[in-house]
């Protein structure tokens, strides 16, 4: 399940869906995306509904929806405008989490010296 957004965190992988009520290709995007963070157990996904939370998608530069951004460490790596195939928001997942993996492999051999 989808959780409502909060914040972006920076030592992780993070999806977030920008959507609407009254968009009908944000109803497509989710059915695309339904069950993916089962995939991916250790990928924290977000969804920002733009009418209620509008302060957010100006914070993030969201103006259209259906709008996926992919995070890793805090930096975006990926932006999709309108719909985006299940396969390539996987392969920006993977990417994304790739790099998330790498910081915290660095970060831990920082902690132990």
């Amino acid at each position: 399940m989808w959780k409502s957004y909060n914040t972006v965190l920076a030592t992780m992988t993070e999806v977030i869906l920008f959507t609407q009520e009254t968009c009908g290709a944000c109803a497509t995007q989710r059915e695309k995306n339904e069950g993916i963070e089962d995939a991916y157990p250790d990928v924290e996904f977000w969804e920002v509904d733009i009418q209620t939370d509008l302060e957010t998608a100006e914070e993030y530069g969201v103006r259209k929806t259906p709008t996926t951004l992919v995070y890793a460490n805090g930096t975006r790596t990926d932006e999709f405008i309108g719909i985006v195939d299940r396969d390539e928001l996987e392969t920006a997942i993977e990417h994304a989490d790739r790099q998330s993996t790498g910081l915290a492999r660095r970060l831990a051999n920082i902690v132990r010296g």
